[in-house]
């Protein structure tokens, strides 16, 4: 049997789309969804007032 009758399911550049969605988009969107759920839910803003003098 010969190795050049063969069907091609995944393409040659699928190794660098995985490896870019992966390694890239992946964490990206696991850092946005983590700040969402554990940020600060005030919106990070102190107001501080001031003190009297008595």
């Amino acid at each position: 049997m010969s190795d050049k009758n063969y069907d091609v399911l995944v393409p040659d550049s699928a190794a660098k789309w995985f490896g870019i969605v992966a390694g890239l988009l992946l964490p990206v969107f696991f850092g946005v969804v983590g700040a969402q759920i554990y940020g600060n839910t005030n919106g990070g803003s102190v107001q501080v007032y001031p003190v009297s003098e008595d």
